[in-house]
This record gives C-alpha cells, sequence and structure tokens, in this order.
C-alpha cells in the first residue's frame, strides 16, 4: 500500500476529470468556430421578414425567407438594435443548406463562438498550475525530510 507522501506525489486521475468538461468545452467551441468560418466562405444573403419575437426567451426573433422559391425559416437573437415584426432583414445563409441560416454573418457568429475559449483554457491552466503546485510542495517536503 502506498504512503501518505507517495499517494500525494501523483495527484489522483479525478484531477483530470476536473479540466475534462473544460477542454471538451475548448473543443467545441474551436470547432464551432471552424464550422462558422467554412460556412463564411460561401455564404450568401436575402431578405427575410420578422415573424415573431419571443423577449421572454433570450429576446429572440423569428424570420422568414425563400431560397429558389423554397421558404426557409429562422431564429435568432440579435446583437443589433431591436427589431419589429413585419420589418425586412438581410438574412444570411449556406447555399449548401439554407436551413442554416442568421440574421448574423457567420464570420462574425464564429468569433462570437470563440469568446468563452479564454476562460476555459485559463480553468485548464489553473488545474495544471495547482497539481504542480502540489507536487513541488511535496518534492520539498520529502527533500527536507531525508536530510
Amino acid at each position: 500500500m502506498p504512503s501518505e507522501m507517495t499517494r500525494d506525489a501523483n495527484p489522483p486521475w479525478w484531477n483530470l476529470l476536473v479540466v475534462l468538461p473544460w477542454t471538451l468545452g475548448a473543443i467545441f467551441f474551436v470547432y464551432q468556430w471552424t464550422v462558422d468560418r467554412e460556412t463564411a466562405t460561401r455564404e450568401q444573403t436575402t431578405q427575410g421578414i420578422i415573424t415573431a419575437h419571443e423577449p421572454a426567451n433570450h429576446n429572440r426573433y423569428g424570420y422568414t425567407f425563400s431560397v429558389n422559391g423554397k421558404s426557409f425559416t429562422g431564429y435568432e437573437s440579435p446583437q443589433k438594435d431591436a427589431l419589429q415584426i413585419g420589418e425586412q432583414v438581410h438574412v444570411h445563409y449556406d447555399p449548401l443548406n439554407p436551413k442554416k441560416n442568421a440574421l448574423t454573418e457567420f464570420r462574425d457568429l464564429g468569433l462570437e463562438s470563440l469568446g468563452p475559449l479564454p476562460l476555459t483554457l485559463f480553468g485548464i491552466g489553473a488545474v495544471a498550475w495547482y497539481i504542480r503546485g502540489r507536487r513541488r510542495k511535496l518534492q520539498l517536503t520529502q527533500s527536507a525530510g531525508q536530510q
């Protein structure tokens, strides 16, 4: 059975589990940015009409638009000024899949998805710093005890 000092020298695996959600989140944010950046290279715009406003649902607006005679809908909580039902808006869409659409350019959506990335990387770094500090403190304690 390992001694208390040996066990503390190798922190348990839970330390890695603590950073797992942050790591998965960071991967997701980068993936979403990549997808939106790729879509931005081929995005097209058309005119749409605001059809709904849901203030209780993150101030979300619903809109409809047509591509090649086919109607599509979308929802977004735009960062710009308030919109009005019936107002015409520019809709950005992926010509390969018009169901992927937004009131915001995909380039900007991609940059928005990177917003939480610094916080997740900081969390991962903080746990790594904590583990390193514990190991260093233990090494100093062990070397002082051997003298």
